[in-house]
């Protein structure tokens, strides 16, 4: 896992006395010391032994056209890959609220084109995970993994927008839920890490 240090200064530059005692002191108890971070995209499960590289926060989807106060507005996207022993595997992970019947898979756009999702038949651990690569976001929410191409992921890196649809099987009408701009700004970053 790598970790960035990041300085913190003590303040400008004193000229009198009195004043570089006081830095000084606050400097020795800490408040100059280094802080690590975690870059939040890479880490070891100790389980397993497989390193897991993942999106810091999922991409957040927005509902588009039917909301009423009691459904949950959210659904989520992020990609994850895996590397287990040198061998690489990318995969994509959507979460969607079930506030109804239980839901068909999701269909996944990738700007105006729908991506062709290859469900993941297997279990966590045989990716070899111990545990999700994404917290399920609401105790209502469904979780599916998919097996994704580099082609799929790159889309991903560039597209204006994504969109979600999910559909239970009592309900006449879809769920379609909408992320452009900003909120796709992670996937790029992702992209970067996974192809270095």
């Amino acid at each position: 896992m790598k970790r960035i240090s990041v300085t913190r200064p003590c303040g400008p530059a004193l000229g009198k006395l009195g004043t570089w005692w006081v830095a000084a002191i606050t400097c020795f108890v800490g408040a100059c010391a280094q802080t690590p971070l975690e870059t939040e995209m890479e880490r070891l499960d100790s389980r397993t032994g497989t390193t897991v590289t993942v999106m810091p926060k999922p991409v957040e989807l927005l509902t588009e056209g039917r909301s009423t106060a009691r459904s949950d507005p959210f659904a989520y996207v992020a990609p994850f890959e895996t590397n287990r022993m040198g061998t690489h595997e990318l995969f994509l992970w959507v979460s969607a609220p079930q506030l109804a019947g239980a839901l068909e898979p999701p269909q996944v756009f990738c700007g105006d084109q729908p991506v062709p999702l290859d469900t993941f038949q297997g279990t966590l651990a045989d990716v070899g995970l111990s545990s999700p690569p994404y917290k399920q976001p609401a105790p209502w929410s469904v979780q599916w993994v998919f097996r994704l191409s580099g082609e799929v992921l790159d889309c991903f890196a560039t597209a204006p927008r994504l969109r979600v649809i999910t559909k239970a099987a009592d309900e006449e009408q879809p769920a379609t839920y909408v992320a452009q701009g900003e909120a796709l700004s992670g996937l790029s970053a992702f992209v970067q890490k996974v192809r270095t």
